[in-house]
């Protein structure tokens, strides 16, 4: 399954994140300010690389 990570230079921590309301398994979780890819919830289908505005969601190595 792939994996995917949030790079927080390129977000820019928007409350009506697309990523966030597009994800269909909800794993995108924020805390202290900052979202995150929760990859226990994550399904794998990177629909959240193709909605991101900012470029910020990226394929992870691990």
């Amino acid at each position: 399954m792939k994996k995917f990570a949030i790079n927080p230079n390129n977000c820019d921590k928007s409350p009506g994140c697309p990523v966030r309301r597009e994800c269909p398994s909800h794993a995108i979780l924020e805390m202290d300010g900052v979202y995150y890819i929760d990859m226990d919830v994550c399904r794998g289908c990177g629909l959240c690389v193709k909605v991101c505005p900012r470029n910020a969601v990226e394929e992870s190595a691990s």
